[in-house]
C-alpha cells in the first residue's frame, strides 16, 4: 500500500514539475522576479522573513524559482514541509485562504483525485485557512526585512501585546 502511494505521489510531483514552466508562462508573465539570492536573503536581521527564507531555501538544497518566490515564503511562513503532501495541504489552506490561482486549485484536485485516502487531512486545511487573516494580496518582497514571528502572529491572529519587548 506504501508502494501504491509513493507511486501516486510522484506522479502528483511529477505533473506539478512539468506544469509550473506553463503556468508561469501563462499566468505570471506581467509579474517581476526578486532578483534575491540565498547569500542576499541570509542578509537580512536574524528572525527576518528574508533570513528565515534563506535558511529555508540552503537547508532544503532550493533556488529561488524566478516569478515563484511567494511559494518557498509561504513554506517559511506557515510552516508546510516540502513533501507532496505538505504542498497539498499548503495548496488546500491557500484556498479556504481565499486565494485564487490556478495553481493552488489544479494542485488540490490533483492532489484528492491520486491520495483520497488524505482528503479528510486536506480539507482541515482548507478550513484552517478560512479562520486565518487573509494573506493573497500579501507583498512578500516588501515584507522581507520583517520579523517572521510578527507576521506569523498576522496570519494567525494573535495579539501583539503578547508578544515579548525587545530593544
Amino acid at each position: 500500500m506504501k508502494t501504491l502511494l509513493k507511486i501516486r505521489e510522484k506522479l502528483v510531483l511529477n505533473l506539478v514539475k512539468y506544469t509550473t514552466p506553463y503556468y508561469v508562462r501563462w499566468f505570471k508573465k506581467r509579474q517581476e522576479s526578486w532578483n534575491q539570492s540565498i547569500e542576499s536573503l541570509q542578509k537580512f536581521p536574524q528572525g527576518s522573513l528574508g533570513k528565515s527564507l534563506g535558511n529555508f531555501l540552503e537547508k532544503n538544497n532550493f533556488q529561488l524559482m524566478p516569478k515563484l518566490e511567494d511559494h518557498d515564503v509561504l513554506h517559511v511562513l506557515l510552516g508546510y514541509k516540502t513533501t507532496i503532501t505538505g504542498e497539498i495541504k499548503m495548496q488546500f489552506f491557500l484556498l479556504g485562504n481565499r486565494k485564487r490561482s490556478v495553481y493552488a486549485l489544479f494542485t488540490a484536485i490533483i492532489g484528492t483525485a491520486l491520495i483520497p485516502e488524505k482528503f479528510n487531512a486536506f480539507i482541515k486545511e482548507f478550513s484552517k485557512g478560512r479562520r486565518y487573516a487573509p494573506i493573497s494580496k500579501w507583498n512578500f518582497e516588501y515584507l522581507l526585512a520583517e520579523p517572521l514571528d510578527l507576521l506569523q502572529r498576522q496570519v494567525y491572529r494573535q495579539r501583539l501585546e503578547d508578544r515579548p519587548f525587545i530593544f
